[in-house]
């Protein structure tokens, strides 16, 4: 038995990266904070909470909460281990390279292409107080 229900991992990291090259840079132009105050690891997130929203609240929520996404994306990335930390902050928000990140990082493409996937599972386990990036397993009931 699991504590957590089983995800579509290849799903979910689409969902990261689609989260990182799609809805960050959206956040960031709606936050108004400029790419040198969200590269700063200092940062006072407050949590966030899902709900049942209409269109014109959504609007007016996501407009308010880009700062807060923003700033907890950051914190997120600033919290994960040295090697997750420096291939989602260069890939995804400082926006280098593959090639550029491996050299960071000081593996081979092949075990680049494994932290990186690890890293984005690492990243929705973070951001679920936020949001939640995990497709997940239909759980088939046997009876």
């Amino acid at each position: 038995m699991s504590l957590f229900p089983e995800i579509d991992e290849t799903e979910t990291i689409n969902n990261v990266v689609e989260y990182f090259e799609r809805d960050f840079p959206r956040l960031i132009a709606q936050s108004h904070l400029n790419l040198s105050y969200i590269q700063s690891p200092k940062f006072d997130v407050i949590g966030g909470g899902g709900g049942t929203r209409n269109s014109q609240e959504d609007k007016l929520v996501d407009h308010i909460s880009a700062p807060e996404y923003v700033k907890a994306t950051m914190r997120l990335i600033n919290n994960c281990p040295d090697t997750y930390r420096t291939i989602l902050k260069y890939k995804y928000v400082y926006g280098r390279s593959s090639l550029e990140v491996t050299d960071m990082v000081g593996y081979g493409q092949t075990r680049y292409n494994e932290l990186r996937k690890q890293a984005l599972l690492y990243f929705a386990d973070a951001f679920m107080d936020f949001e939640d990036l995990h497709i997940y397993l239909s759980s088939k009931a046997t009876y």
